[in-house]
């Protein structure tokens, strides 16, 4: 009887004990609701006690929740923050035409809230939604604080990304490293890059370019770092952080000439590349440690996921044995943070199979980063069937370039997942060079990694106009027609982003092909067709002359427009050039030249293409002149000749922006001087080639201010836009040329 007892109160405090844990667990989880009840009082204020968030049980091991209205509040039932968030933004695009974006906010929550009428369930069709390239860092968010990363942090969360790119901070546990072991502060300075070159540091393409920064640039990106990371693990988002993988500083050899060190050479441009300690010798443990070390004491012990890619465009391998050396390196990163999985970027041919073969598949991931552009994928057998990531890139270089292959993005991964070659597929992502652009995209792609089955196109776009817009519109829906047979069409060439604009070109004798060296050189849709976009989409400017969204995709547009229309004036006068036509030159050099000044203007009347917004961002950063003077020679030197000091660098362009502010005060004087030049050989007179370097680089080091402010009205200055475009250029033969009814 006694025994009996006795087993019947130990049964009585386990089951006591077990409903414990089940109470706390179902109370941290509800605790946590409360961080995206933080985020809803954030973004939206007008819900605020508006909206409960309730844990959902459910066997279902998938991100998954209900929503539904009861009364005058939403219910979200979830079983992971993810899911909490997703379905909250789902409401708002589909119940009350809300939508966020990098290009625009378009926020009209009714007070009483828009019912329901039944629950809507909401499933993720893959486990991992990741999101942002290193360039990323870069093109887009240089010179972000915490303002900027607050609000790009919820509106991952409202978007259903559980993985993200997060390696901010790495400065820090470097210079803590290097100084343990013998390097003194100049050394580690030549060793990390300015505020807009980090991202080719940490792919092992170059170092140093951009600097020196200062010890506070340093503590400024650790501790911004120290609040994003905790916001990241409130919203249920996972960081990728940057593993040691064996890249060092080339000066590491003058420390340690004993060690197997091996040169990379030079990236593009000319920079030098960062070394590969091999993991084959002592000093890499050592020296792993230590880096780990630092990276458990500034921002956690916790991290769950590293990146870092050997070899990156281009490395070398120096002899070493690959599958070995992969084997090496994850040992140390599983010693260092047992549990963790190396994220490898699949680039061109990145990750190397033999170096798959010394990897454990299970704390493994591969990003297919071009599968927009190509199904590497299925050439690489599901990456040996590692698990991997369906991605899309988008934009290149964070130019202003409407394109994207936009079905193909949401049919694509959906494809795969019933092969044989992706049956390890775990996810899709987003991985822009350049994120503030073609927002489309990035909302199909994520919303479609919670949907089983394709959603018809014609229902995406009208959920899609109406929570940008904030309703449906026979004009405007038109003009996105339009716009997915055009810029958005799924186009053959797997090339390196949309097609540039020649405005922003650095002028040549020759026939410019494409504005950077791996641009596209032929335009693969009809041009046409954005013309009627454009038309279209400017017949609703009164009804919409106040919704911040369609100003912007209205400037996106013409924009997109006048540069195509100038490559046909480009084409004009270079072919007046070659035949010395002097009357057929100056008339369209008169008309290039007045559509240059157009888009200055026109561009000018939204902050978003204005280059006083990227400038001003940078300056702003931190308060010591020398940082702000050093920050906005990054800023400038980013977008026009990019580096290094070569006038024949392969990179300059690559990040061109046109925005109002540098197209009058460079790209117009790089092409007048191309004109006085070319019209003085015409004449038959001797002429210096022009110095487009030195032009370009003096433009680097003023320290000119521009205005952040837009100046004009977009809707006011439409018309004029479309009477400049639409003036008809006359051909060789007198006849008129109907404008852009010729397609390349």
């Amino acid at each position: 009887m006694i025994l009996i007892v006795s087993y019947l109160n130990l049964f009585r405090k386990r089951i006591l004990l077990l409903a414990a844990c089940c109470f706390l667990l179902l109370d941290a989880t509800a605790q946590n609701f409360g961080s995206i009840q933080s985020l809803v009082d954030r973004r939206f204020p007008v819900l605020k006690g508006k909206v409960v968030f309730e844990v959902l049980a459910t066997k279902n091991k998938s991100d998954t929740a209900i929503y539904f209205t009861r009364g005058s509040k939403l219910f979200i039932k979830a079983n992971t923050l993810s899911a909490a968030s997703f379905a909250l933004n789902e409401y708002l695009k589909k119940y009350c035409n809300t939508s966020l974006s990098h290009t625009g906010d378009h926020i009209q929550i009714p007070a009483i809230l828009p019912q329901t009428n039944k629950a809507v369930a909401v499933l993720s069709a893959y486990p991992i939604r990741y999101a942002l390239n290193y360039c990323t860092y870069n093109y887009t968010m240089s010179f972000w604080g915490w303002k900027e990363w607050e609000k790009e942090l919820d509106w991952m969360a409202l978007n259903g990304v559980n993985l993200m790119l997060a390696p901010i901070g790495n400065e820090l546990i470097w210079q803590k490293t290097l100084k343990d072991f013998g390097f003194n502060d100049g050394e580690i300075k030549q060793y990390i890059p300015g505020p807009a070159f980090n991202a080719w540091w940490l792919m092992g393409n170059m170092e140093g370019w951009g600097g020196p920064v200062s010890d506070a640039m340093i503590a400024h990106w650790s501790n911004l770092q120290k609040k994003i990371l905790p916001r990241m693990h409130e919203l249920g988002i996972q960081p990728v952080m940057q593993g040691f993988w064996g890249m060092v500083p080339t000066t590491l050899k003058n420390h340690f000439p004993g060690a197997i060190i091996i040169d990379q050479g030079k990236w593009v441009g000319g920079f030098q590349r960062p070394s590969i300690l091999a993991p084959q010798d002592p000093l890499f443990t050592k020296m792993s440690a230590v880096y780990y070390k630092y990276m458990g004491q500034l921002y956690g012990a916790d991290i769950k996921y590293f990146g870092g890619d050997l070899f990156h465009e281009g490395g070398k391998t120096g002899g070493l044995d690959v599958t070995e050396t992969g084997t090496l390196i994850q040992a140390n990163m599983q010693k260092n943070f047992p549990g963790s999985t190396w994220v490898l970027q699949g680039w061109q041919d990145n990750p190397k199979v033999a170096m798959l073969k010394g990897l454990d598949p299970s704390h493994t991931l591969v990003l297919d980063l071009l599968e927009d552009r190509g199904d590497n994928w299925e050439k690489r057998n599901g990456y040996s069937h590692f698990p991997w990531v369906w991605c899309t890139v988008t934009n290149f270089g964070g130019k202003p370039i409407m394109e994207g292959k936009l079905l193909r993005t949401i049919t694509e991964p959906k494809r795969a997942s019933r092969t044989a070659a992706g049956s390890t597929l775990k996810g899709v992502g987003i991985i822009p060079e350049g994120i503030e652009n073609n927002a489309i995209i990035y909302d199909w792609i994520l919303a479609s990694a919670w949907q089983k089955q394709n959603v018809p196109v014609q229902e995406n776009l009208d959920n899609y106009i109406k929570a940008r817009y904030g309703k449906n519109d026979k004009d405007i829906n038109e003009g996105w027609q339009y716009l997915l047979q055009s810029v958005y069409i799924d186009y053959s060439a797997a090339n390196a982003g949309g097609y540039e604009s020649v405005l922003c070109a650095r002028p040549d004798t020759n026939v410019i092909k494409s504005v950077s060296t791996w641009g596209p050189t032929e335009l693969p849709y009809d041009p046409e067709l954005l013309m009627q976009a454009a038309i279209s989409f400017s017949k609703a400017a009164t009804r919409f002359k106040n919704v911040t969204t369609y100003r912007y995709d209205l400037v996106d547009i013409w924009r997109q427009v006048i540069a195509l229309k100038a490559q046909e004036d480009y084409e004009g006068f270079m072919l007046a050039y070659k035949r010395k036509d002097k009357e057929a030159f100056l008339k369209y050099k008169n008309l290039f030249i007045g559509l240059v000044n157009l888009q200055d203007k026109w561009t000018g009347t939204n902050p978003a293409f204005r280059v006083g917004k990227w400038i001003n961002s940078a300056k702003e950063m931190l308060p010591d002149e020398n940082d702000k003077r050093l920050s906005e020679w990054n800023a400038r030197m980013q977008i026009t000749y990019w580096g290094s000091n070569d006038p024949g660098t392969e990179l300059h362009e690559y990040a061109y922006k046109e925005w109002s502010g540098i197209i009058k005060d460079l790209y117009l004087p790089r092409w007048l001087k191309f004109f006085e030049y070319a019209e003085a050989r015409m004449n038959g007179k001797f002429a210096n080639y022009p110095d487009f370097f030195s032009m370009e680089k003096s433009w680097t080091e003023q320290r000119n201010t521009y205005s952040s402010t837009p100046e004009n009205d977009c809707i006011s200055l439409l018309p004029e836009v479309i009477k400049q475009v639409m003036t008809a250029s006359k051909g060789d033969d007198g006849k008129t040329i109907d404008f852009f009814k010729r397609a390349n």
